[in-house]
């Protein structure tokens, strides 16, 4: 994976963390209004609030896991496919880091995967030019980077 590709895919998952960030405080704001305005017949939709904050906590948790994964991996080149590869075949075109799914990146559609997904899983220590089968359909690797 190019330095490029890996500061684009940390660029998505701290711009992800920032939307999550602002969404938990604007419901917390929300909420904090309502209490003081409100008074207690309004109970059930602070509660309601409080489990859509708690909600987005738990996804905010997620891509907080993802991006220490991420960062992990670092930069990395290999002639095989192994964490932090980029790799384009007749499929389609991926990197294996984490769980991010699609970005764009140079004009071309690019899934950013998790090792532990079936497709990883068979791409890993494969090499340029390799087929491989995927749900009884061949496809080839055009290139490990």
């Amino acid at each position: 994976m190019t330095k490029d590709l890996y500061d684009a895919i940390a660029i998505v998952l701290n711009e992800k963390i920032y939307y999550l960030n602002g969404l938990i405080e604007d419901l917390r704001a929300s909420n904090n209004d309502t209490k003081s305005s409100m008074g207690d017949k309004y109970e059930t939709s602070r509660e309601m609030m409080q489990q859509e904050i708690t909600r987005i906590q738990n996804q905010l948790n997620e891509v907080l896991v993802q991006q220490e994964q991420f960062l992990k991996i670092g930069v990395k080149v290999s002639q095989t496919i192994i964490n932090g590869s980029y790799i384009e075949t007749s499929m389609g075109n991926f990197v294996i880091a984490c769980s991010l799914g699609e970005i764009m990146f140079d004009s071309k559609k690019i899934f950013v995967l998790s090792n532990q997904t079936p497709l990883a899983q068979v791409l890993l220590g494969k090499c340029d030019a390799e087929q491989f089968e995927m749900n009884g359909k061949m496809f080839m690797i055009n290139k490990v980077d």
